[in-house]
């Protein structure tokens, strides 16, 4: 009970200390990395951010853990990183099984009431991020694709030259 509080200036000196190391080293190490490692958020990029902040909170706090492991950690996580998008840049196949495919919420004026219902969306909500563009109506949406990190993406139909970039998004 009495290190509650206090447990004396060591403990605190170590904190001082890892945190000095321990978080320069990270934004170094993601800087080296690439872009790609702090932009892009997909479900996988999402994990990994996690597990940096974890790691990073047990290098600072646990004395069990020394920078030397805990900067072992952060360069096998981000090698993990590298090579899971390195792979999913040049296959297809894999990309499609870590990254979700983005799906049409709107279209043709008409909403995918399956896939709103798969991913938990109202109209509501649409009728909000409508809003959101500064419209007021449904007429001027060519189409509403909920993306493969999550974003919601308003295509206005004034826009519409070329439908290439709605290629590939799932209908059904």
């Amino acid at each position: 009970m009495d290190t509650l509080l206090f447990d004396g200036w060591n403990s605190v000196l170590r904190i001082v200390i890892m945190s000095a190391l321990a978080y320069p080293f990270l934004i170094v190490l993601l800087r080296m990395s690439g872009k790609r490692s702090i932009t892009n958020v997909n479900i996988f990029d999402f994990i990994i951010t996690v597990t940096y902040g974890a790691t990073l909170a047990s290098i600072i706090t646990s004395d069990k853990v020394s920078f030397a492991d805990g900067a072992a950690v952060l360069v096998m996580l981000t090698l993990l990183q590298y090579l899971v998008s390195k792979t999913a840049a040049g296959s297809k196949r894999f990309s499609d099984f870590i990254k979700a495919s983005p799906v049409f919420l709107y279209y043709g004026g008409n909403f995918n009431e399956k896939q709103m219902q798969k991913n938990r969306l109202r109209k509501q909500d649409l009728r909000e991020k409508v809003r959101q563009q500064g419209m007021s109506s449904f007429e001027n949406v060519e189409a509403i694709v909920l993306e493969g990190d999550g974003s919601v993406s308003i295509i206005k139909k004034e826009e519409v030259k070329s439908k290439d970039a709605l290629e590939g998004i799932v209908e059904k």
